[in-house]
């Protein structure tokens, strides 16, 4: 019923020869009603200090395999899971997956970050057609915001909400750096590029976006460095 039992054998017999391994496997999960293609793939590092870094380059993996994907902390935590490092992985709303840790008591001397996705939802989540853009004919704009979020904010909530108050000008955004401020906070920094299909914005006008943002983060309760 799941491949995770066989990943972790394979977990423990690398780990007497490797301080540092990633592995995967592609296999059938075999339930009473159906069965599910998987891909399990797990990063291991006898480095404590490696645990945060193996979670988001799987976290980069679930996004290469599908650039949509969102991941989302839960609080249902199954027991061999550590209980503060565990996620879902969504598409479209739909849960495909998991990223999270194995528990310390299942890993000795280690830490074994795990990226497990259903190949069957991954691949109907891709199916979403994709139409051909034109090359942009004129000038972008682009600034950066920091953004002062409290120490368990999400980076892509936080994200969102700049986003979505940005409009239809927004051509990209790219998260820049998390920087930890001495009052406990964290400072999340993101570039803005700006731009529209039948001209190029003015000064004038971009300046009027990026006010608007600003204005409407410290409406929703957040501090911006500017």
């Amino acid at each position: 019923t799941s491949l995770l039992p066989g990943i972790l054998r394979n977990i423990h017999d690398n780990a007497r020869h490797f301080s540092d391994f990633r592995l995967f496997e592609i296999g059938r999960e075999v339930h009473p009603d159906h069965e599910s293609p998987h891909i399990v793939a797990t990063i291991f590092s006898k480095e404590a200090a490696s645990g945060s870094a193996n979670l988001l380059e799987l976290k980069r993996l679930a996004e290469c395999l599908l650039p949509s994907a969102q991941i989302r902390p839960t609080s249902d935590v199954r027991g061999f899971e550590h209980p503060h490092r565990a996620a879902n992985v969504l598409a479209n709303g739909t849960i495909i997956g998991r990223l999270f840790e194995f528990h310390p008591n299942k890993v000795e001397q280690g830490r074994a970050a795990v990226l497990d996705l259903d190949l069957t939802l991954l691949e109907q989540a891709q199916a979403i057609a994709v139409r051909y853009q034109p090359l942009r004919r004129f000038p972008e704009s682009a600034f950066d915001l920091s953004v002062v979020a409290p120490a368990r904010a999400l980076v892509a909530d936080v994200q969102g909400a700049l986003q979505t108050l940005a409009g239809p000008s927004l051509l990209t955004i790219d998260f820049l750096r998390d920087f930890a401020l001495p009052t406990g906070e964290r400072s999340l920094s993101y570039r803005m590029t700006m731009g529209a299909v039948d001209r190029t914005l003015s000064t004038e006008e971009v300046g009027v976006i990026r006010s608007a943002i600003i204005d409407g983060m410290r409406s929703a309760g957040y501090e911006l460095r500017v």
